[in-house]
């Protein structure tokens, strides 16, 4: 690796922020190879305060930020300071524009899910990392989780034949923890059709493709496009997805997942991969590292080690959010959408 140093900073310090920052710090640890270099978005102060998320807990109060640099405005920062990468957790309506300047900086950026609002703002998005040189990586953290990386070898070599059937689902009390609300606007958002239903639309994406026609409904009860339910239609296999961030508030978030192989059934439930035959079942050994880290150093692993993208490129990413804007035109439209 050298004894080139790579300097980063943390754009949007919400707790998907402060996640992101300890798990770098960790990182440069065992890489030696990263540093810390500017927080925008925060002071030092806002920085040490501890969080818990359903990620879990987050804790920097005992980190020395002496030496990192604070801004509020992130072109200032950009246009000040040599960095090498960023990580913007802003809002969504805000990823293309930081994500875009960044890169014409000449920074890679990792930029949080969903990529954006619309399409032309993710095709610009794209065009502007190919222009740049520079790597975007949107974090789509599910394709980094183990048993769904387990799951899309099962898909992809046919481990227990062809699947035929599939289903995924999210539920969630409504988000009512963001600034000034935020995420309960559609036009900021997407709301949940694209906030929340986004992580496994991007997984049908990646195991399956495509679909060649969908149908789907949506609710609007307590917040706009609260929860969308869809049907996939391929041509041998059917796919349904749903996911709904109205329920109670005492109700705890949810996810599950199951695919019906000719030969097994798989189901994926919080984490735990269990394969069902007719003779036993049995859960395959993953590996326990959080998704958020392990695409963090996938991430880093790209931009420094020269391995490359594997998991999600832009142009994928691109793809899904398209996917959630026809299931949501669907829904408002009624009938069978062809794509």
């Amino acid at each position: 690796m050298g004894d080139e140093m790579y300097k980063y900073a943390i754009i949007g310090f919400g707790g998907l922020g402060k996640k992101h920052l300890m798990n770098l710090l960790e990182l440069e640890k065992e890489r030696g190879d990263i540093h810390l270099h500017a927080i925008c978005g925060a002071d030092e102060a806002t920085v040490k305060n501890s969080m818990n998320l359903n990620i879990g807990e987050v804790d920097l109060s005992s980190v020395d930020f002496s030496e990192c640099k604070f801004y509020q405005d992130y072109r200032e920062m950009l246009n000040n300071e040599p960095l090498d990468f960023v990580l913007s957790t802003l809002p969504t309506f805000l990823h293309e524009e930081v994500a875009v300047y960044a890169l014409k900086k000449g920074v890679h950026v990792f930029s949080e899910k969903p990529m954006a609002l619309s399409a032309e703002s993710c095709e610009n998005m794209s065009r502007a990392a190919m222009s740049s040189g520079k790597y975007l990586m949107i974090g789509h953290s599910a394709r980094f989780e183990s048993a769904y990386e387990k799951l899309k070898e099962y898909v992809d070599k046919k481990t227990f034949g062809e699947p035929f059937r599939a289903e995924f689902f999210r539920y969630s009390q409504l988000p009512c923890w963001t600034w000034n609300n935020w995420i309960l606007d559609p036009k900021q958002s997407g709301g949940c059709a694209l906030d929340m239903h986004i992580h496994d639309v991007d997984l049908i994406n990646w195991f399956f493709g495509l679909p060649k026609a969908l149908e789907s409904a949506v609710t609007e009860r307590k917040a706009g496009l609260e929860s969308v339910f869809t049907h996939y239609f391929y041509d041998n296999l059917l796919v349904v997805s749903g996911a709904d961030w109205a329920m109670p508030q005492s109700f705890p978030f949810e996810k599950r997942c199951m695919v019906n192989f000719e030969k097994a059934t798989v189901v994926i439930k919080d984490g735990t991969m269990t394969v069902y035959q007719d003779e036993d079942s049995f859960s395959p050994v993953l590996d326990a590292e959080p998704s958020h880290m392990r695409e963090i150093r996938a991430f880093l692993k790209c931009i420094i080690d020269g391995e490359g993208l594997e998991n999600i490129s832009p142009e994928s990413a691109c793809e899904s959010v398209k996917l959630v804007l026809k299931e949501v035109e669907a829904a408002k439209t009624g009938g069978r959408m062809y794509l």
